[in-house]
């Protein structure tokens, strides 16, 4: 009896020092649903909140019309859920929480509206989007300003995105992983739409990923991010795996590609150890998208001389289906050996235009120069083995 009784006093002290760490945002309260910036009073529930303890917001609408960073970690939820809890795609607004990003002015150039400084920072369980504002649209071909068409930066590792939603983002990226953050999880989110893909420079990525490690992505569904939806500049044992990509069927949510690796300027363009599979790419009837699975970035370059670099190396790309892709799985310019097998291509390929010119496309391609770094049979097609060097896929409408 004594050893129970014990063991009930110790189980309710955890309990009670665990609902101690959550601090329920009463103070933004108010600002629910008008137009008046939440920033500072979300900064406040924060900075109120104990390192590692929950900042739950009631639900309701919270406008953000000032630049934030968050430095110190904690979770932001949405109040009343469990992390058990169906993710705000299912929920929707009448039970999670929106964070809407309105204009935003900057004080730091090509800076984003909200920045994650702090490690260990998780965001659960919320709606995080854009403006509507056509003054947004003025940021997007302004170098200094085009991020604030954007949604959020990381610089902090061991970040957690989990069951919430990023959309409506202008241009540019709805989130940004900047080199270096090592652990990263991003689960069970509704990323897109974001951009617009039929106005020049409204494009938007749904999530970039510079240059990371022990990187996990898993069980999104990306639609209609309008640049590339899930893009990264090295990864090192990271796992990407059964994520959802599709588009609705207009210009304007088609993409250059659906996942892509590469190198980014400054970045490694290392995947040693990663892993790139069960992802399920559907770019729909009307073929929304350029390329399945993009390994480059020769289509970017517009010739081999380009400062852009677009190699890679290392990784394990296997078990994918790609499905009505203008170019299912596109290999062109890795500099180190690659393991692409056991993809399934279907009802992709054929006559396409591209910035250089209208081709007939394989469905499946490893350029000529790539040929000596794939390492297994790509796909259940036949490899073309066509350059792409410039000739990048669904610019225009066709």
């Amino acid at each position: 009896m004594l050893l129970v009784r014990n063991l009930l006093i110790f189980t309710c002290a955890l309990s009670f020092a665990g609902e101690a760490h959550a601090n329920i945002c009463t103070s933004i309260a108010a600002l629910a649903n008008k137009s008046i910036d939440a920033s500072a009073a979300l900064l406040n529930c924060i900075g109120k909140t104990p390192t590692g303890g929950r900042v739950e917001l009631p639900v309701g609408t919270y406008v953000i019309n000032t630049q934030m960073s968050i430095d110190k970690p904690v979770t932001i939820t949405t109040a009343g859920l469990r992390d058990s809890d169906a993710g705000c795609e299912t929920l929707g607004l009448a039970r999670c929480a929106r964070i809407l990003i309105d204009v935003v002015t900057s004080q730091r150039p090509r800076s984003m509206p909200v920045r994650v400084n702090a490690n260990g920072t998780s965001l659960v369980h919320l709606i995080i989007e854009g403006s509507t504002d056509a003054r947004l649209r003025g940021f997007c071909n302004q170098p200094d300003k085009h991020p604030l068409a954007g949604g959020l930066r990381v610089a902090g590792s061991n970040f957690t995105l989990r069951k919430s939603v990023l959309r409506n983002f202008t241009c540019y990226t709805a989130m940004e992983v900047l080199q270096g953050v090592s652990p990263l999880t991003i689960e069970y989110n509704l990323i897109g739409p974001n951009g617009d893909h039929s106005v020049k420079g409204d494009w938007s990525d749904g999530i970039t990923i510079h240059d990371a490690r022990d990187a996990i992505v898993r069980h999104n569904k990306f639609t209609d991010n309008t640049d590339v939806q899930l893009i990264f500049g090295g990864c090192i044992n990271c796992r990407i795996e059964q994520n959802q990509f599709r588009h609705s069927g207009s210009f304007s949510g088609a993409s250059f590609a659906e996942i892509m690796l590469h190198t980014f300027p400054g970045k490694s363009g290392n995947f040693q150890g990663t892993v790139v599979d069960a992802n399920d790419v559907d770019c729909g009837r009307n073929r929304r998208c350029g390329y399945g699975i993009m390994i480059g970035a020769s289509p970017w370059r517009a010739n081999a001389n380009s400062k852009y670099p677009g190699g890679m190396s290392g990784g394990t790309i296997s078990g994918n289906s790609i499905l009505n892709a203008r170019i299912g799985i596109n290999v062109d310019a890795p500099t180190g050996p690659i393991t692409i097998s056991g993809n399934a291509v279907e009802s992709s390929g054929g006559p396409s235009r591209s910035d250089c010119g209208l081709r007939d496309w394989p469905a499946v391609n490893v350029a000529p120069a790539a040929v000596p770094f794939v390492k297994g049979n790509p796909a259940n097609q036949t490899a073309g083995h066509v350059s792409t060097l410039g000739c990048l896929l669904d610019r225009a409408a066709q």
